[in-house]
């Protein structure tokens, strides 16, 4: 992790003896992480060291895009939680199984057996399902007087439902999935043991639910998107049933915590802007912008990790082979060279680039679903209520990735 002089861009942390410090135990990062690295990347600085994990965080947005598009750089696989003592159990087996942890060819060849299921086509054919979830969950808002918790009971509710019903999940299934992928989150940052178990607990009721539904499409087509991978054949492959399970949970788990948080982090953050709530609702064709900016300012997941394959040198900075290497997405979202006034939420920017999707082969596969559905959300929110009011609160979750308001509490009105 020793800086060297690269010459590129005047860095002065590539001159410098030491990297600045990102503390991972500490709570101004988890609540702001932006505000804390604003400074370092004012002073030129273009990673930090993280103490708890013995490696670096790069936070330019040139380094994390190329770093994301590096074959020199691989996806880590289950080298987060080895490298936290976590090397065995149902919850490590499936991020060892998992698309979005693995590396070529593996990954390569299991991108191209989903891909051939999740389509565009299949994405753009969940609108009517997307919108009537939408409708059904302000219908309830209504009937309890306008009060709702949103993050639990609106954000949560509307990706969840909606890939639940593109996998073939019945309805009456989707809390308990919901609270299944919820204790997959909660291990998905710092494990301490409890959070290791509730993970494997978590997993292993996955494995048996999501198994028992493999087999009986196995013999029972239906038109849903479980039916669709089961016949996904790529060169005469298949997938198999351990990876089929994998695929499927990290759909259900992949496919609406991050969503939940854009919802969550956008409606906060356009509470704080009531001018660009108010902007936004007599604009309603520029909530795709919107979506975008908000997207950049609050990435769902805060940053993630890559291990190097050989010894390399990125912006200056050596890295060893074999070592693990943070990307911080929200920095990298933040750098001043990047956007002007990176500090400013502002939802009328157009052209917003970010790295909150990731980039390369890993690019997020449900991207288009997540802006379908915030579309949906947003527009359908500000059609109905001429009045959202804030009245209680909570902080950011904290010691994991995915970054989103624990809770938020609100007053809808027509």
């Amino acid at each position: 992790m020793r800086p060297t002089d690269d010459g590129a861009r005047g860095d002065a942390a590539a001159d410098a003896a030491a990297l600045p410090v990102i503390d991972l135990t500490a709570p101004d990062w988890w609540a702001e992480p932006a505000v804390v690295t604003a400074p370092m990347l004012a002073a030129g600085a273009v990673a930090a060291e993280v103490p708890s994990f013995g490696t670096v965080m790069f936070l330019r947005f040139d380094d994390c895009l190329a770093s994301l598009n590096s074959p020199d750089l691989l996806a880590m696989e289950a080298r987060y939680f080895e490298l936290q003592g976590w090397t065995d159990g149902a919850f490590v087996d499936w991020i060892r199984r998992n698309v979005v942890m693995m590396n070529p060819p593996g990954h390569t060849r299991l991108r191209a057996l989903v891909s051939r299921a999740f389509t565009p086509r299949a994405v753009a054919g969940m609108e009517a399902v997307a919108q009537s979830v939408a409708d059904e969950l302000c219908d309830a808002v209504d009937d309890a007087g306008g009060a709702v918790e949103f993050v639990g009971d609106w954000a949560r509710l509307l990706p969840l439902r909606v890939i639940c019903e593109m996998i073939g999940i019945p309805r009456v299934d989707t809390d308990q999935m919901g609270e299944w992928a919820h204790g997959l989150s909660v291990a998905s940052g710092m494990a301490d043991p409890d959070a290791r178990r509730v993970g494997d607990e978590a997993m292993a009721s996955f494995n048996g639910y999501v198994g028992e539904m493999i087999a009986e499409r196995r013999t029972h087509r239906t038109d849903d998107l479980l039916s669709a991978l089961i016949d996904a054949e790529e060169a005469g492959d298949r997938l198999s049933p351990a990876e089929l399970v994998a695929l499927v949970v990290q759909l259900i788990f992949a496919g609406h915590e991050t969503t939940q948080n854009l919802l969550g982090n956008g409606l906060y953050r356009l509470l704080e802007h009531p001018e660009q709530l108010a902007w936004l609702r007599a604009e309603p064709d520029r909530v795709p912008d919107a979506v975008e900016e908000m997207l950049r300012y609050d990435p769902p997941i805060l940053f993630t990790s890559r291990v190097a394959r050989r010894d390399l040198t990125i912006a200056g900075v050596d890295v060893a082979a074999d070592q693990l290497v943070m990307l911080n997405l929200t920095a990298a979202n933040h750098d001043p060279a990047h956007v002007d006034e990176p500090a400013r939420f502002d939802i009328t920017r157009t052209d917003v680039r970010h790295l909150s999707f990731g980039h390369g082969v890993h690019f997020c596969l449900g991207a288009s679903l997540a802006r379908l559905e915030a579309r949906i959300a947003f527009t359908t929110l500000l059609a109905r209520y001429g009045t959202i009011t804030e009245t209680g609160g909570s902080d950011w979750t904290t010691f994991t990735p995915l970054r989103g308001r624990q809770r938020l509490d609100l007053l809808l009105r027509p």
